[in-house]
């Protein structure tokens, strides 16, 4: 008798192929904005604490932004054996929803402030941190080009969480029953 040390195969769906692609874009798409932003803190003399505050931020993004990746790969629907107390456990879909699609919507909000501040000019100058003495000149345009793939964050871990929703709640993406033909 040969026992196999493979798992069973998952109940849950796979991701369609769109929401495999869109996830990775997350990540691919703020990750310019980042490495722009973290060659900036260690150029143009900022303090050590711009300099931890700029590095962290990026960090912060791009792992935030890789998160979204686990809407569609196994370690967003069971937990893997590195995580203590919980290993082998199923993630609680329902709170990976809500959480995606929050932060989802917040980053919408973001981006479409961020558009039309730009296009009615609401506030003027940015906020600086406490103590900083030095007003930096504001980047060359083609920074903007490095945020521009940054802004579609929001509406693909959106996309992605539909499609995680209908995945492993078993219902349709609007989250409705589904009608069945009598």
């Amino acid at each position: 008798m040969t026992t196999s040390t493979t798992c069973p195969p998952s109940a849950v769906p796979p991701p369609a192929r769109w929401a495999s692609w869109a996830a990775w874009a997350a990540p691919l798409g703020v990750l310019p904005s980042a490495v722009w932003r973290t060659a900036v803190a260690f150029t143009d003399g900022h303090r050590p604490v711009e300099t931890a505050y700029m590095t962290v931020l990026s960090v912060l993004t791009v792992g935030l932004a890789f998160l979204t990746v686990g809407l569609v790969r196994s370690w967003g629907e069971v937990f893997p054996r590195w995580v203590a107390g919980l290993a082998g456990r199923p993630v609680p879909a329902r709170t990976v929803i809500r959480v995606a699609r929050t932060g989802g919507a917040v980053l919408v909000l973001i981006t479409l402030y961020g558009v039309l501040n730009s296009l009615f000019g609401f506030v003027d100058e940015a906020p600086r941190l406490i103590g900083q003495e030095k007003e930096y000149d504001e980047p060359d345009a083609w920074v903007g080009y490095l945020y521009l793939p940054a802004a579609a964050w929001g509406f693909l871990v959106l996309a992605v969480a539909r499609d995680y929703a209908r995945r492993t709640t078993g219902r349709p993406a609007g989250g409705a029953a589904a009608s069945q033909p009598a």
